[in-house]
């Protein structure tokens, strides 16, 4: 038998990774099984089971993905931003943009797996690790600042964090349970960003360099 390449098999990973998003997104984490995941990429039950033995595994694979991908993004928004508040800004903007033009997208099935995961204690070790690893990479937005002395935090940095947290997911839980009721217009996602950039700015008490 010829030997599979490294290339190939990272290749093989992502597209069953990219089928189950879809599925995800379709059905629900819950709802969807391995047997979906299978049919759906016309390989042998085998041919899926060589790279994942689960769709939690498969869940948490994507994840580590969206998490890389926005670690990075946070690196280069601090980069390329002239302040700490500019940064931030950028981030809300960024964060604005997706919650409008992109749909639920898979964030609806982080707040899924989430939510039911609470009274699994098998998940546990998982959501308390990635909540801690949210915390600290959201962090060094505001960290960037107060090195800087740009900010001086009249909250706790943490506390502040879990605002912002609140916040978005606040927004994506009420587009969530919206579809099909209001416009998505009438969730004035617009507003409440803007809102939370009025609170942070005074909690943050933000130096007027910018």
């Amino acid at each position: 038998m010829p030997k599979v390449s490294e290339e190939y098999k990272k290749k093989r990973k992502e597209e069953i990774l990219e089928i189950a998003s879809r599925i995800f997104i379709e059905k629900g984490f819950e709802e969807t099984t391995m047997t979906d995941i299978v049919e759906a990429s016309q390989l042998s039950r085998g041919g899926v089971y060589k790279y994942f033995s689960s769709t939690d595994e498969m869940f948490k694979e994507i994840v580590k993905k969206y998490d890389q991908q926005r670690d990075v993004n946070i690196e280069k928004i601090i980069a390329e931003s002239e302040t700490a508040w500019q940064a931030i800004e950028e981030f809300l903007d960024r964060s604005e943009k997706n919650l409008i033009n992109s749909g639920l997208g898979f964030g609806i099935v982080q707040f899924e797996y989430t939510v039911n995961s609470c009274r699994k204690e098998n998940r546990t070790a998982y959501l308390i690790k990635r909540f801690e690893e949210v915390i600290k990479n959201l962090g060094r937005l505001i960290e960037n600042g107060v090195q800087t002395n740009e900010f001086k935090p009249i909250q706790p940095v943490n506390a502040i964090i879990m605002f912002i947290i609140n916040v978005l997911d606040g927004i994506l839980l009420f587009r969530m349970l919206s579809i099909g009721i209001v416009a998505p217009e009438e969730v004035y996602i617009k507003e409440q960003i803007s809102g939370l950039k009025m609170y942070l700015k005074g909690v943050l008490q933000v130096s007027e360099i910018n």
